[in-house]
């Protein structure tokens, strides 16, 4: 065995174990230390692990925070395009309800509701914004429009010039002696139309008489026109009280065939017109009527205003209530035309002027202010002022 030994290792070899032997504690060692250096390099890929988790953790609520906020934005984009497309839709109907014509609106509002629906809120608000410029470009050339169309309806309403007439109704300005007057005057044709002289009593009255407006009066007797009749008491003067719409001027009931208030036919200061088949006849002072035959119509008040052609106004004491300008309404005759006529701000001497540049050969005033009242074609052209105890109407 010794011999053994000192044959196999001899000490070149011992020498070489002695360096392997070290040579393996060496390595042993250092191995041992760069286990212990990976157990540090993995605690440090640990913690950066940790922190990279951490940094994950924090980007994913970063990027959720993000998200709400766009969530927010997108929603409040919505609202507001939804807000803008229900004041457009709403402003459109609006303007339908007033005629304008919105068709090319209401298809672009389906247009805009398309572009909400796929979020494209920029392009859906200028849609809308175009649609409510339109709207408003409807509405005033609608308003135009309407605008024209009233002045055409106005000016086809409005009276046409006219003169007076040989018969209708015509309101027009007549120059006289005593200056240029309005009046309203209607021409009844008497070979066509008979003349109704009708009160709303049957007998007479003195006071708290019955009264009804000039429209009653046309309609009871199947007239077509007609006009307020003489001077009577009102229930707003004062000075009626007592003998509230009564009248003593002398009237004929051309319905109850019969005369109301006669006594009173030969009071001086009066005149007085009267119809009968055969025409009118005139008395500028109605004492001295008789009795006539065929008697139809026939009513007294004063003054006389036109008689054979002239001017006889001024042979009649007049009170200084007719010389004030007011309405006044009056009857003539020329020929077989009587011309009843309502006079804007004139006295009586006005009105006899006016019935003069008419033409008439007889004409008597009748009572005015705020009784005027003028029926033509069975509306009123004139009034209809106050309740009438009498009236005279053309059927």
């Amino acid at each position: 065995m010794r011999q053994f030994f000192q044959r196999s290792f001899s000490p070149f070899s011992f020498i070489l174990i002695f360096l392997l032997t070290i040579e393996i504690l060496l390595l042993f060692s250092v191995n041992k230390k760069n286990i212990s250096n990976l157990d540090l390099v993995i605690a440090e890929l640990k913690g950066q692990a940790e922190s990279l988790q951490k940094d994950v953790e924090n980007l994913a609520k970063e990027n959720i925070a993000l998200k709400h906020e766009n969530l927010r934005k997108q929603l409040d984009s919505y609202n507001q395009i939804v807000g803008k497309y229900e004041a457009v839709k709403d402003k459109s109907k609006l303007y339908k309800n007033q005629g304008v014509g919105v068709g090319s609106v209401e298809k672009g509002l389906q247009t805009a509701i398309d572009l909400i629906l796929g979020k494209k809120y920029k392009d859906a608000d200028k849609k809308l914004t175009a649609l409510d410029n339109e709207l408003e470009k409807l509405f005033k050339a609608k308003q135009r429009a309407d605008a024209l169309a009233a002045a055409k309806k106005a000016k086809a309403a409005a009276p046409k010039p006219c003169t007076i007439p040989t018969s209708g109704y015509c309101r027009l300005s007549i120059k006289t002696g005593n200056g240029a007057f309005t009046i309203h005057v209607v021409a009844v044709d008497l070979n066509s139309k008979t003349p109704v002289t009708d009160t709303a009593n049957s007998s007479d009255c003195f006071s708290n008489c019955p009264a009804k407006s000039l429209i009653s009066y046309v309609k009871a007797n199947g007239a077509s026109s007609g006009m307020n009749g003489t001077y009577f008491c009102p229930p707003d003067y004062a000075s009626c009280a007592g003998k509230v719409n009564s009248f003593d001027f002398p009237v004929y009931s051309s319905r109850l065939r019969k005369w109301l208030n006669e006594d009173n036919l030969f009071w001086s200061n009066r005149a007085m017109i009267a119809f009968t088949s055969g025409g009118h006849k005139f008395y500028p002072r109605s004492s001295t009527y008789s009795s006539l035959s065929g008697l139809k119509a026939a009513i007294v008040n004063f003054p006389g205003l036109v008689g054979g052609g002239k001017n006889i106004v001024n042979d009649y004491t007049l009170t200084s209530a007719q010389l004030v300008k007011s309405y006044r309404g009056g009857i003539g005759v020329r020929g077989k035309t009587l011309y009843m006529v309502v006079a804007q701000s004139a006295t009586v001497k006005d009105l006899a002027a006016i019935f003069m540049a008419i033409g008439v050969n007889d004409a008597l005033n009748l009572d005015g202010g705020g009784s005027s009242a003028l029926i033509y074609n069975g509306s009123y052209k004139f009034g209809p002022g106050r309740a009438l105890p009498n009236a005279i109407v053309f059927k």
